[in-house]
């Protein structure tokens, strides 16, 4: 299965953790065309804000694709609150490297209902994101663009 984190699943540590897919294997850096990343769930349980992704016309949420084993699905959705209905999954299609010659069909998660306001950010949730950004070489502005979102 070929699955597009661009929130703190990005976390090479987060997204290999035995409850999460242990079984990950980077493939490549990737974007989402038309979307914007957004911190659009409040989580009672993590008292976080929470990544998402949402239309924006001209917009682009950069991330990595793994290929997860698919039978490690189940631990992947309920880590996203799949039956809570925090998030639920969705196939979209991103760009190999922000390559338009080069679209993938993936999976991705996106929050099931959307505050309407900004959810800030706890530091610690904010930090796997950045982490994953780094490590896996995101664009330098793309980086510091996520490093500059206010955190709680």
């Amino acid at each position: 299965m070929l699955y597009f984190a661009y929130g703190s699943n990005m976390d090479w540590e987060r997204i290999t953790d035995r409850d999460r897919a242990p079984s990950a294997q980077f493939l490549l850096r990737a974007t989402l065309p038309d979307y914007k990343l957004a911190f659009a769930r409040w989580s009672q349980k993590q008292q976080t804000g929470t990544a998402d992704v949402v239309m924006c016309p001209g917009g682009i949420v950069w991330g990595v694709v793994f290929v997860i084993d698919p039978a490690e699905k189940l631990k992947l959705d309920a880590a996203e609150g799949v039956n809570s209905q925090a998030y639920r999954p969705e196939p979209v299609i991103v760009l190999a490297e922000n390559d338009a010659t080069r679209p993938l069909r993936v999976l991705t998660y996106v929050v099931c209902q959307k505050a309407e306001a900004h959810q800030p950010p706890a530091s610690w949730y904010l930090n796997h994101i950045v982490k994953g950004a780094i490590r896996w070489e995101l664009p330098a502005e793309y980086c510091a663009e996520i490093e500059r979102i206010e955190t709680l």
